[in-house]
């Protein structure tokens, strides 16, 4: 068999690999066909790594649409019963391209779903009801598995024990309820190797999920067993490659207890590795503003917001080109009171023809929003908390603008608006005992654009409100401000008055 540097060599310059289908490969899992169209260029390998993730090598993929998923469904070609599979470039919104510098696309099955529920993998387009690429699973699909290990660390020093360990993948194993004074032993490392004994020059040390990110530390904290600790074996290593697992005293090289690994086929169809996505310290979202639901606060305008000069808005996760502004504070959190009633002004628009400028407003426990973009699936699995349907809660457009060539006396952003005060729509929102403690203010249309309201029975005194902008809401916009603002605000950009004029001309026309 290839070795795995030389299989991802070919692969990362697209040489296909053959595989039978529904065949075991350890570097990959189980190969379960190409991706195909008679009418799209799209293609990939597609193999299983468990019951709940798949992985992709070789795709070729170049949106066509905007409504474009990763699709699960329980007939052999994709209908509009079935799911959406996210990743984690985009989550559960459409499909953009993906980077070429990564060879592999990995994709995770929705909560409480596993792939041998499913008959059919696809790139699909549920407004369209259109299939751009689809494989058909094998019958008696194998899946991978991770392994328990009937052994334990247990040892007479430092009060080291632990529950089983549960192999989770070649290169990952989870350590349960495990108990170490850490704090008091010298320099101890979780150490893995080859031979027969556990020793000093044949082992290497091993990373702790979440805590050895940059370089590997020794053991220092005190573990009572009520924690389970992950380990991450080196680049070269794999479970199949080592002999022993030990806490090992690295300065006085003694073993403070040890597992053994088993030589048997116990392992024989472990899940493949898969590589986690490391985060750069630029890719953690932007800290929200709160809003306090207080006796002198109980109304809030919902608006847009332009946020092309916040980096990373939302992480790892596709930003959408506007998100809501609350009462001038962008996408904060809510703290809102049970019993007490809250009005919420919607000013995100309810232009269908411009999907940016539709946006109807909506509290749900969903928290990526976009609920009339979710398939018939998904919306049933969501409760929506606000007055339904949820397309009728829009109104004008109102949107904040960042002033980038501002004056010295001028603000750092402006608002424009596209109709009178007295259009605004407003619905009521009174969360009582049974409303969940964490709800989503979201848009209907848009994903990705809201934010999180926490349902209290007292305000917590121990968060500070965000400063609100005054602001003056300004009727539509006249052609003429719009020509005099476009030369020096927002990088030369009509303002909403003048885009939609160009609209209405050409709708006209």
């Amino acid at each position: 068999m290839l070795s795995l540097v030389v299989q991802t060599l070919l692969l990362s310059f697209g040489i296909v690999l053959s595989y039978e289908i529904n065949t075991y490969n350890p570097d990959y899992g189980v190969y379960i066909g190409d991706l195909s169209s008679p009418e799209t260029d799209i293609a990939g390998q597609v193999f299983i790594v468990n019951a709940t993730t798949l992985q992709i090598f070789n795709l070729t993929f170049t949106p066509t649409q905007q409504d474009l998923y990763f699709w699960l469904d329980d007939k052999e070609s994709p209908t509009k019963d079935g799911i959406k599979a996210h990743t984690y470039e985009y989550g559960i919104t459409p499909l953009g391209p993906f980077s070429e510098e990564n060879d592999r696309v990995v994709v995770h099955v929705p909560e409480k779903h596993r792939i041998d529920e499913f008959k059919s993998f696809s790139i699909y387009s549920f407004k369209s009801d259109k299939n751009f690429g689809s494989l058909v699973l094998p019958e008696n699909v194998k899946i991978p598995k991770s392994v328990a290990l009937n052994s334990e660390f247990t040892g007479k020093r430092y009060k080291l024990r632990s529950g089983p360990l549960y192999v989770i993948d070649r290169r990952t194993i989870k350590v349960y309820g495990f108990t170490f004074e850490g704090n008091k032993a010298p320099k101890t490392y979780f150490y893995v190797g080859r031979g027969a004994s556990v020793s000093y020059s044949s082992g290497v040390k091993v990373a702790i999920r979440g805590k050895d990110e940059k370089e590997i530390s020794e053991i220092s904290e005190n573990y009572r067993g009520g924690k389970d600790i992950i380990l991450e074996l080196p680049e070269n290593y794999d479970i199949f490659h080592i002999d022993w697992i030990s806490v090992y005293c690295y300065k006085y090289r003694v073993n403070f207890g040890s597992v053994l690994v088993p030589t048997d086929d116990t392992l024989a169809n472990l899940p493949p590795y898969v590589p986690s996505f490391k985060k750069n310290s630029d890719e953690k979202p932007m800290t929200r503003g709160v809003l306090k639901g207080s006796a002198e606060r109980r109304n809030f305008t919902f608006q847009l917001g332009d946020i092309e000069h916040i980096k990373n808005y939302n992480g790892n996760l596709r930003s959408p080109k506007y998100v809501w502004h609350v009462n001038s504070v962008m996408s904060p959190d809510l703290y809102l009171v049970r019993n007490v009633t809250y009005n919420f002004n919607v000013e995100g628009g309810r232009e269908k023809i411009i999907p940016d400028f539709y946006n109807p407003l909506y509290i749900g426990d969903d928290d990526e929003g976009g609920y009339l973009e979710l398939s018939q699936n998904e919306v049933e699995k969501v409760t929506v908390y606000s007055p339904e349907p949820v397309e009728s809660q829009t109104g004008p457009l109102c949107i904040w603008i960042q002033n980038k060539d501002k004056a010295a006396n001028e603000p750092d952003a402006y608002l424009d608006c596209d109709g009178w005060p007295e259009d605004v729509h407003s619905f009521a929102f009174t969360p009582n005992e049974t409303t969940p403690s964490v709800l989503y203010y979201n848009s209907g249309n848009n994903f990705n654009m809201g934010g999180r309201i926490f349902i209290v029975d007292e305000l917590p005194e121990d968060i500070a409100d965000s400063a609100e902008v005054p602001y003056n809401r300004e009727k539509w916009h006249t052609l003429a401000l719009s020509r005099q603002r476009a030369d020096r605000v927002n990088g030369g950009k009509a303002t909403l008055a003048a885009a939609f004029m160009i609209i209405l001309t050409i709708a006209l026309a």
